[in-house]
């Protein structure tokens, strides 16, 4: 699919599965802040949600739908998020020069839309983010369409929360791209949420049966997930301001170096798969005189798989830079969708 790009125009590109309270909080009110016609468009991309957003987006929504404004678009393929796809799918959607992501949970703020137009007019080789203070706005950022299809858009590697925003940024950086940042308070706010309804459509927590840790020293421990299916996976996750697992002087790009993140929570080795079974069926256990203990609390198991997934995500992308690797060689962004509730339009995205 080819879209023809309107230049002088931003869109804001929303992908939600089963978020649909935090869009009943948001999208109204940043339309209603940002309401340029010809200038702006917001892209929703209903990621296979199950909480009735079609139904919502129809009764309520649909004045912005016949205004032009709104365009929503709905894949009945994922069975649980990705990020890195999801946002590639919208992106390729939208018809505009200038492209933002714009989370579900975030307010935009009056006058967004216009600072963010202006600001591009006047330069052509930045893009925009937050002020890297790693708030619910981090996910925020605005880029060229030409830069975006640039670098290949978001990692597809990147399976599940974490890090995806950082390696977009650094490829952006190392693109040849400078950062700039939003400065007023009024561009921040947020809805606030759990950690737990952070994670709770990635594939790890849909298929969470029982999570496990034990503690190795001070600076490391095995995370071991065992899945509905019986699978396992164990991981030893370090803190590498201690031991240095990663090699810094090489592991960071510009960017890291610019945001600190040489110093971070990291996976050392490879992960080791296995069955488990009914007898294993309890809150803890020995193996190699190292006890593990299950881990019960909810607000807990959702910040553990938020760095466990963010840890899986910097090694990967840390190996593909070692090995200077290709991007989406084989394409990104790509599905079924339907447009506006028009099912008998299939698009594919190629």
């Amino acid at each position: 699919m080819k879209n023809k790009i309107q230049k002088g125009k931003i869109a804001f590109c929303t992908t939600c599965m089963n978020r649909l309270s935090h869009l009943q909080q948001t999208i109204e009110k940043n339309i209603q802040d940002n309401y340029l016609i010809g200038k702006v468009e917001f892209i929703l991309l209903d990621y296979n949600s199950q909480d009735g957003l079609d139904k919502w987006i129809s009764s309520v929504m649909r004045k912005y739908i016949d205004e032009g404004i709104l365009v929503y678009y709905k894949t009945t393929e994922p069975t649980h998020y990705l990020r890195s796809h999801s946002r590639n799918m919208v992106f390729r959607l939208a018809k505009a020069s200038i492209l933002c992501n714009l989370d579900a949970d975030n307010f935009l703020g009056k006058g967004f839309a216009g600072f963010m137009l202006n600001e591009f007019s006047k330069q052509d080789d930045i893009f925009y983010t937050n002020d890297y203070s790693f708030n619910d706005t981090f996910g925020r950022v605005c880029v060229r369409t030409g830069d975006f299809m640039a670098i290949r858009g978001y990692n597809e590697t990147l399976k599940s929360y974490g890090y995806e925003d950082n390696d977009f940024l650094n490829r952006l950086v190392l693109h040849g791209l400078k950062p700039r940042s939003f400065q007023n308070p009024e561009f921040y706010g947020f809805v606030r949420h759990t950690d737990t309804e952070r994670v709770s459509e990635e594939y790890i927590a849909k298929n969470l049966y029982k999570l496990y840790i034990a503690y190795v020293n001070p600076y490391t421990s095995y995370i071991l997930i065992v899945y509905n299916n019986y699978t396992t996976e164990q991981y030893t996750l370090v803190a590498n301001w201690h031991l240095y697992a990663l090699d810094n002087s090489n592991s960071s790009t510009i960017y890291d170096s610019y945001l600190n993140e040489k110093i971070r929570t990291v996976i050392q080795g490879d992960p080791i798969k296995g069955i488990w079974n009914k007898a294993n069926d309890k809150t803890t256990f020995q193996e190699n005189g190292i006890t593990f203990y299950q881990v019960e609390d909810y607000d807990f198991t959702a910040r553990l798989l938020m760095l466990l997934a963010s840890a899986i995500n910097f090694n990967e992308v840390y190996r593909q830079m070692k090995n200077n690797s290709v991007i989406n060689p084989n394409g990104f962004g790509k599905g079924v969708v339907y447009k506006n509730f028009d099912l008998s339009n299939k698009i594919i995205l190629t």
